[in-house]
């Protein structure tokens, strides 16, 4: 029997047998080595097996877009927008996320080293400015807002400082580059 609900399923390894897997990249060149394996159904119930050529981190999710049938898969950092009845990607980008939250209203926020992007319900995303020289922590996601801290080697003092994204508005309050000013002593030259 074909299950027409399934989008999507997540391979342990790519198939010994059956079709050929279908590699997708970023540049559109073929990749040959594994990556992340993923089996994309078609709206007819018949499948592919995509190889997604992996970023640079350990975060591989699938992620179910509620206003499309199109799918956000992170390949060990990397994303791809994907129809699953289409063997190229709509868009490519990233290369390090890190981690992902949902949000209530179900859009998709990755972050990466230095910043964040927001993925929405229909898979058009965004990304932030830039929140920190190297490194974000603690990153917590209520309802629109992102709070977390934000890596600042410039202060001896106090070198992670609080930052709050606002999503909807794309507004960054703090950070290693936001609005707020840091005291610095007049004696120090280096």
């Amino acid at each position: 029997m074909i299950d027409f609900g399934r989008r999507y399923e997540i391979l342990n390894s790519l198939p010994a047998y059956g079709p050929m897997y279908i590699p997708v990249s970023e540049s559109g060149e073929p990749y040959y080595s594994e990556g992340y394996p993923v089996r994309l159904y078609k709206s007819d119930g018949t499948d592919w097996v995509a190889n997604f050529k992996p970023g640079w981190s350990e975060l591989a999710e699938v992620f179910e877009l509620n206003d499309t049938s199109n799918l956000l898969v992170v390949a060990y950092g990397q994303c791809y927008i994907m129809d699953p009845e289409e063997n190229k990607p709509i868009s490519a980008f990233g290369g390090a996320y890190a981690a992902a939250f949902i949000t209530q209203d179900r859009r998709v926020v990755l972050q990466d080293e230095t910043g964040l992007t927001v993925v929405d319900s229909s898979g058009q995303y965004w990304h932030s400015e830039r929140i920190s020289w190297d490194g974000l922590k603690v990153l917590k996601v209520e309802g629109n807002l992102v709070t977390g801290i934000a890596f600042d080697p410039m202060f001896d003092s106090d070198e992670w400082v609080d930052f709050t994204y606002d999503i909807d508005s794309n507004i960054l309050i703090g950070g290693s580059y936001g609005k707020t000013v840091k005291k610095q002593n007049w004696w120090r030259f280096w």
